[in-house]
């Protein structure tokens, strides 16, 4: 057995303490520290919500700015770090919410800090449903991406961001 941390890369639509309007945000805020407690290497990704208070967007570091292909056209994206009890958090500037989030959580693996490599993408929720598809749609047969393996929970199966046929379009 390999003394080589696992690596997660932990995807939600908000975590505590920056944004939280449930128990998503709960579950977001702690399972990553207790995942790094426990051995693992966490980096948390979540929107970049201008409602997240200037103590925590203040101390944030920009590392990255790329272009994610979304549909007919490319969307700025930027990421910005902040570690917070050995959990690594990295914000997304986005454009289209949750379809771009979902993207753009896929195109960061490739801009993740030096030597972390995810092992697993945990995805929480409707708001980043997406990013598996993406994955193997978009991803497949890419050395980096091969090593990946998927997480999906369901945190509040009422809540399923049911859109009409025509957002698809």
């Amino acid at each position: 057995m390999s003394d080589k941390k696992m690596q997660v890369v932990f995807a939600s639509a908000e975590a505590a303490p920056f944004v939280k309007t449930g128990g998503l945000g709960d579950v977001a805020g702690s399972l990553p520290r207790a995942l790094v407690a426990a051995g693992a290497d966490v980096i948390v990704m979540v929107p970049k919500y201008g409602t997240i208070a200037s103590e925590y967007t203040d101390r944030m570091e920009h590392v990255a700015d790329f272009y994610v292909s979304l549909g007919w056209r490319n969307e700025y994206c930027g990421l910005e770090r902040l570690v917070i009890d050995g959990v690594t958090y990295l914000f997304i500037d986005d454009g289209e919410r949750f379809a771009f989030f979902s993207k753009a959580v896929t195109e960061s693996l490739q801009h993740l800090p030096e030597g972390f490599q995810c092992d697993v993408l945990h995805c929480n929720d409707w708001h980043t449903a997406l990013a598996p598809v993406f994955l193997r749609e978009f991803y497949q047969g890419l050395p980096l991406y091969e090593r990946v393996k998927t997480v999906f929970s369901i945190h509040n199966i009422a809540f399923q961001g049911q859109y009409a046929d025509t957002i698809l379009n």
